[in-house]
């Protein structure tokens, strides 16, 4: 689960403390989100029930959460802070802070970013590489078929991060980790069913690339992008056509 010397193991720590990891850790069970780089510590042996997840835009009052958590308010905002740079909440001057709320912009500007780190990476990946592709692939069959959507979903960016990390760039690997936290902030708050790819999505990159069809491999891997894009910002207009969930920050 989570890294205890930081969000991401090989990258520096944003906390410094044991009690801090704990209170971050425990503030994403408690707000029911997560990243790829923060994962909710299990509960009772399982993962946290999705459907504990906070609403967009909820105000997060530090002196209640400070209690839930057992911690005190400083590291309460040492905690909160590593979360803020997560993009999991955000800090709103006179308001406070509350869970990020994505909008449909938002969400176009994630895709974009990952078309712009994902695709070139595509020319960059080593036989070894693409094998890992097949083996992150295998994986999310595997947990589709087992009906896990958690392990599904971490497959699936697992995948991802795979292709990414043949640019050799922690920058741009921290960007896109970073990408990923909120895109599964979104998938939390709005697709609580995750309709993941098919996995013939994935297997149409993999088997391209093995291939050596390059463009072919971009070509799918940029329609996968398209449909994940397009449902997202459906379903955030849905979201924004509602009235306001109770707590919401105005």
């Amino acid at each position: 689960w989570a890294s205890r010397r930081g969000l991401t193991a090989g990258h520096p720590a944003v906390y410094c403390s044991e009690e801090v990891h704990y209170s971050v850790t425990r503030a994403v069970e408690l707000l029911g989100i997560g990243s790829d780089n923060l994962r909710a510590i299990p509960l009772d042996g399982g993962v946290h029930d999705l459907d504990g997840a906070l609403a967009p835009g909820t105000r997060l009052r530090e002196v209640q959460l400070a209690a839930s958590l057992g911690v005190s308010r400083n590291t309460l905002r040492e905690a909160l802070r590593a979360l803020t740079e997560q993009g999991l909440i955000t800090h709103h001057p006179h308001r406070g802070v509350v869970v990020t709320d994505l909008t449909a912009e938002d969400i176009a500007d994630l895709y974009a970013l990952r078309r712009i780190v994902e695709l070139p990476a595509l020319r960059r990946l080593a036989a070894a590489g693409v094998a890992e592709l097949r083996t992150a692939t295998d994986a999310f069959a595997a947990a589709l078929d087992a009906g896990n959507p958690v392990e599904a979903l971490e497959c699936d960016f697992r995948f991802h991060r795979i292709l990414v990390a043949a640019h050799g760039s922690p920058r741009l690997s921290a960007a896109h980790e970073r990408a990923q936290g909120e895109l599964r902030l979104a998938l939390l708050q709005l697709d609580r069913e995750y309709e993941p790819p098919a996995v013939a999505e994935h297997r149409d990159v993999v088997v391209a690339l093995e291939q050596d069809d390059v463009p072919a491999a971009e070509a799918a891997l940029a329609a996968q992008f398209d449909r994940a894009a397009d449902r997202l910002q459906f379903l955030v207009r849905v979201k924004e056509s509602e009235p306001p969930a109770k707590g919401a920050a105005r």
